[in-house]
């Protein structure tokens, strides 16, 4: 028999008691999200999150909690913060000073992002080290062609001071190379930041994987890549529709049936 488990907030109410649907779909999808980042990506104990606005109150978001890995995120653990960096209900959990400062700086710099997702996986964090970051040598390297942010590491980026710097030097771009620290991929929505994070994660991979045989790398000629890049780097063309994104769920569904706990 199943057991079930209900998170009972500080008001002594369950949690799915307190949040109208919406905000309960969100979370459920959310979580999804976090548990097959974790089954495709291997990622740094608890210090990977993904975050996603909420719809009916674009000045808040949800976020991943401290003390859980992405594999143990749920509908109901996850927090909600205003986009100053504060949490704004009532919980038994707490998002990391690096979680919510980074979200809240992204989110509140730029309305139009929705979702974002932070890993340090050994693959974008090598790419993350290496001199001239993502190189165009693959199909999934091509969407984000000449449409990259770099993040120097010079300064502290788990402050608001050093996010509020980070979210600067996002400018109008939706995925950021963190010098020797990893990535930041965004969307339009929490599908579209999914499905761009996981394009870019094997970009890294196979590139990783291309320099370490010995052999010389092919590269595409510019505008073959700009080209690629404009069919299929688009923002915007990726939603809760996006047949990626409906697998995907599926696939929580039947791996992560707890994740809507």
């Amino acid at each position: 028999m199943k057991r079930e488990v209900v998170e009972i907030g500080k008001s002594g109410r369950p949690l799915r008691g307190r949040v109208g649907p919406e905000e309960w779909r969100l979370r459920c999808e959310l979580a999804a999200a976090h548990r097959l980042v974790a089954h495709f990506v291997s990622v740094d104990m608890t210090y990977n999150h993904i975050s996603a606005r909420l719809p009916a109150e674009p000045d808040r978001f949800l976020v991943k909690a401290d003390n859980v890995f992405m594999e143990q995120v749920t509908a109901s653990n996850l927090v909600k913060y205003d986009l100053d960096g504060n949490q704004v209900m009532e919980s038994g959990h707490k998002a990391s000073p690096a979680a919510y400062n980074l979200h809240a700086a992204v989110l509140k710099a730029r309305p139009d992002i929705v979702a974002a997702v932070h890993t340090h996986s050994p693959a974008n964090l090598a790419v993350s080290a290496q001199k001239g970051g993502l190189r165009p040598i693959t199909q999934q390297a091509m969407r984000f062609y000449n449409r990259i942010a770099y993040y120097p590491n010079e300064v502290d980026d788990t402050t608001p001071e050093g996010t509020a710097q980070l979210a600067r030097a996002l400018g109008d771009k939706w995925a950021m190379i963190l010098e020797n620290h990893g990535a930041l991929v965004c969307g339009t929505s929490l599908a579209e930041a999914y499905i761009y994070h996981h394009f870019f994660e094997l970009a890294c991979r196979a590139q990783v994987g291309a320099l370490s045989g010995g052999a010389g790398v092919i590269t595409p000629a510019p505008e073959v890549c700009e080209e690629r890049a404009k069919k299929f780097g688009r923002i915007g063309q990726y939603d809760h529709k996006s047949r990626d994104w409906v697998a995907s769920m599926a696939l929580a569904d039947k791996l992560f049936p707890d994740c809507k706990e």
